[in-house]
């Protein structure tokens, strides 16, 4: 339930300029308008949406809402935006809550939002995938090799994509970010004790050169079949081509936390 509203920003990059005048000001649009968020679910219609983003800019006032950029990844067709949205909990004390978001402006869901509930509530929520496996997807060079030893269960494959200082953020944000080469590999340990890898189905791939970024459905982790499930996860490269760092945008609830 984080409207950031710099996603217009992004339609704008893209050349979308009826789309980031939709998300701007919905009474004025002139294209239909549809975006998914992860407690309203799907949203359209102008009438729906300006009262969703009403109800948003009165939730970030009342949660002192502050957006802190992070990084863009654009390709000639769509933009993939991540930012940290910090804000008071129902407890009162500062969180900080990791925003991914993907707009594509030629989709008939052209922008979608992806970030976990765990901070917000203190528990996951399953979500529907957002779009359908696409099997001409493919994760290229670091990152692909990433994807194959996570999907595998590889602990040495995978450490072995990362820079010696490379981290990977989960979606509950900072106080579950693991970094170095020998936090990762326990980190990993852990995650594959449940009988294998978490193999991913790519939806989308965006990739710039620097960043490559993925939106993914989530059904299996090790021996456990879970609920088809969305989620989105950018990766960074360093100079050397390897991985500096990992954002992961999701909900899923594994067999191991």
């Amino acid at each position: 339930m984080v409207w950031i509203p710099q996603i217009a920003d992004l339609a704008d990059r893209l050349g979308a300029a009826d789309l980031a005048a939709a998300l701007r000001d919905p009474i004025a649009a002139t294209v239909p308008v549809a975006l998914d968020d992860p407690e309203a679910g799907r949203i359209s219609g102008v009438v729906v949406l300006e009262a969703w983003l009403a109800e948003q800019e009165k939730w970030r006032a009342e949660h002192r809402v502050d957006i802190e950029p992070v990084a863009t990844t654009v390709t000639e067709k769509r933009a993939v935006g991540e930012w940290v949205a910090h804000l008071n909990g129902s407890d009162g004390k500062r969180v900080g809550l990791p925003v991914g978001v993907a707009v594509e402006p030629a989709s008939a869901l052209p922008v979608r939002i992806y970030h976990s509930r765990w901070p917000l509530l203190g528990h996951h929520v399953v979500r529907s995938p957002l779009l359908p496996h696409d099997p001409d997807a493919h994760a290229a060079d670091v990152v692909g090799a990433y994807k194959a030893a996570l999907g595998e269960g590889d602990v040495a494959g995978v450490v072995a994509t990362f820079a010696a200082d490379g981290y990977v953020r989960e979606p509950s944000g900072d106080a579950y970010r693991h970094v170095g080469t020998s936090v990762l590999a326990d980190f990993y340990k852990g995650f594959f004790s449940a009988g294998g890898g978490i193999p991913l189905k790519l939806c989308t791939v965006t990739e710039d050169g620097t960043r490559s970024a993925f939106e993914y459905i989530c059904d299996r982790w090790g021996d456990a079949d879970l609920p088809s499930q969305a989620g989105l996860a950018v990766y960074t490269r360093g100079g050397d081509g390897l991985i500096t760092a990992a954002h992961v945008y999701d909900d899923v609830e594994g067999p191991v936390e």
